[in-house]
């Protein structure tokens, strides 16, 4: 398919699909649990994996899948078939999926032996993505979303500050939030830098990579990336960061 031609609108039913893995790399986590679902809602697949490695304490406390679950559960290789055959001609529909979902399943496809997802022609529909397209998560789009109203004056500094404190006051009264959970949030505890090329592992409290092909890889075992990195155009925060881990490393 053309850079820009658009996916055709009968490309096939839609299935929904949602993976819960070992951790938040596509290239180098594992299925713990996959379910594929029709558009009326029939399950299509249901199913835990036993992903062949540790689930991290961290991970299962976010999907409840420890090793134990999985102990007698099926590797991903003896359902692959059956996975791969769910997805050919169909749109896959999933949250947040471009940037997650497909792109792990694809890697556990292939190892399996399978063709796997053509990752730059499959038709797809990310929910979080259509969502962000209608509501933008812009000061305009928050403006609508929790005060009703459009906002006047866009992109005019005095106007946008006002809007800016009326949203926060809508946002926190619909939450419950106070101050110390609106600075929390602002800055989760895994934050190293504030370009999100750095994050400390919850589990191991190790800085790791946060972009990149050594993504979820501890930088103290990449010293000579992190001086590449140095030579590169990152902000001067990242820096930075940088500075700091290669002293603490000397």
């Amino acid at each position: 398919m053309d850079q820009g031609e658009q996916p055709k609108a009968d490309a096939g039913p839609l299935v929904f699909f949602d993976l819960e893995s070992t951790g938040t790399s596509p290239a180098t986590d594992r299925i713990v649990s996959i379910a594929f679902v029709s558009e009326s809602g029939e399950v299509l697949l249901n199913q835990t994996v036993n992903p062949e490695q540790p689930i991290p304490p961290g991970a299962s406390e976010i999907h409840g899948i420890s090793d134990a679950d999985v102990a007698d559960a099926p590797r991903f290789a003896e359902i692959a078939a059956q996975v791969q055959g769910l997805i050919e001609d169909v749109v896959l529909g999933g949250y947040n999926s471009r940037n997650f979902d497909a792109p792990l399943l694809d890697a556990e496809l292939r190892r399996a032996g399978q063709p796997g997802i053509d990752l730059s022609t499959v038709q797809e529909v990310d929910v979080f993505r259509v969502w962000l397209a209608i509501e933008p998560r812009t000061l305009v789009g928050a403006v609508r979303h929790f005060l009703g109203r459009e906002l006047e004056g866009a992109h005019d500094a005095l106007h946008d500050a006002r809007a800016t404190a009326e949203v926060l006051q809508a946002l926190a009264a619909k939450h419950g939030l106070g101050r110390a959970e609106l600075l929390e949030l602002s800055r989760p505890p895994w934050e190293v830098d504030r370009a999100g090329k750095f994050r400390r592992d919850e589990e191991s409290g190790q800085v790791v990579f946060g972009f990149g092909k050594l993504r979820g890889q501890p930088v103290a075992e990449h010293q000579e990336y992190l001086q590449w990195m140095l030579t590169k155009d990152f902000p001067p925060g990242t820096k930075a960061v940088i500075r700091d881990l290669l002293g603490e490393a000397s």
